[in-house]
């Protein structure tokens, strides 16, 4: 079975007719207290039936029931027969379902971490993209702690002594080489980064930097950052730049960790502080052009 989703009745037609009807039946007046329903309702009720996206008015019905949104309706190049089943009569507006999507009303995903919006169905994708009180969660393994961002760089720093740093966009910074996790954070409110350290024997450290957003979308890049690598005691010089992948961690680490695997050779033994590591992290502009990995 599909997800179900526990509903409020709003304050629709429907309810303004039942209200009508208890007043005079009851003898209350018009002043009487609106009774509302509490219930639940099957998700991919409420979903078209061709795209599978959650209905929005105005919605579309053939004759045997199948509904579906506006801009399928309008994609379909035989209106006169039902793009599911095939019977013909073709599609006409079903103003009760789209009554229903107006009274229907739908708690965020986010409820558990504070958010007490409730929108339309429809609306609710929308709404979570951008909540708020979305969170992030913690990457060290055992670990059930979930939080807006600001509170999981506290819980890093605090409960699993992470080293962090405050960074600034577009301004270039140096990192000690350390194995393990390092956190990177703005002073304003925003995402994360994560930069790992990972010894690769013979040749040094593999570094990967990866973005943690509550607001994460799997293709997505938001973020690109240029990675360098330069040591006096050496007569060569490193750098890459790349597009950061994001996640929330939901699921925790990527088996990647990152978007790239910038290797940082190791030092020599008599100066090993010799070796420098510098980053620059900075949006992404719409429209801006791929980087390649340069050497």
């Amino acid at each position: 079975m599909g997800d179900r989703l526990r509903v409020e009745g709003g304050s629709g037609p429907s309810d303004r007719k039942r209200s009508r009807r208890e007043g005079s039946s009851s003898g209350a007046g018009a002043g009487a207290e609106q009774v509302v329903s509490v219930g639940s309702i099957q998700l991919d009720a409420l979903d078209c039936n061709i795209c599978y996206d959650p209905l929005r008015p105005p919605v579309f019905q053939c004759a045997i029931g199948h509904a579906i949104c506006a801009a399928c309706h309008g994609m379909l190049l035989n209106k006169d027969k039902c793009y599911v089943c095939s019977i013909t009569g073709g599609y006409n507006r079903c103003i009760v379902v789209e009554q229903i999507l107006e009274s229907v009303q739908a708690a965020c995903s986010n409820t558990k971490y504070g958010c007490t919006v409730k929108t339309h169905y429809h609306e609710l994708k929308d709404h979570e993209k951008l909540c708020p009180h979305a969170p992030c969660f913690c990457p060290e393994a055992g670990c059930d702690f979930a939080g807006s961002t600001m509170e999981l760089l506290c819980h890093l720093i605090d409960d699993h002594d992470w080293p962090s740093t405050e960074f600034e966009y577009g301004r270039r910074f140096k990192l000690q080489i350390q194995e393990g996790m390092h956190v990177l954070h703005t002073q304003e409110v925003g995402p994360l980064f994560l930069v790992k350290f990972t010894p690769l024997p013979p040749f040094g450290n593999a570094t990967s930097i990866l973005c943690i957003d509550p607001h994460a979308v799997a293709a997505e890049r938001k973020f690109k950052c240029q990675a360098g690598f330069h040591s006096d005691a050496m007569p060569w010089k490193q750098y890459s730049d790349f597009h950061i992948r994001s996640t929330n961690l939901s699921n925790g680490l990527p088996t990647e960790d990152g978007s790239c695997s910038f290797v940082v050779p190791n030092a020599p033994s008599d100066q090993p502080t010799a070796a420098c590591f510098s980053v620059s992290i900075d949006k992404i502009s719409r429209g801006s052009m791929c980087l390649t990995g340069s050497m």
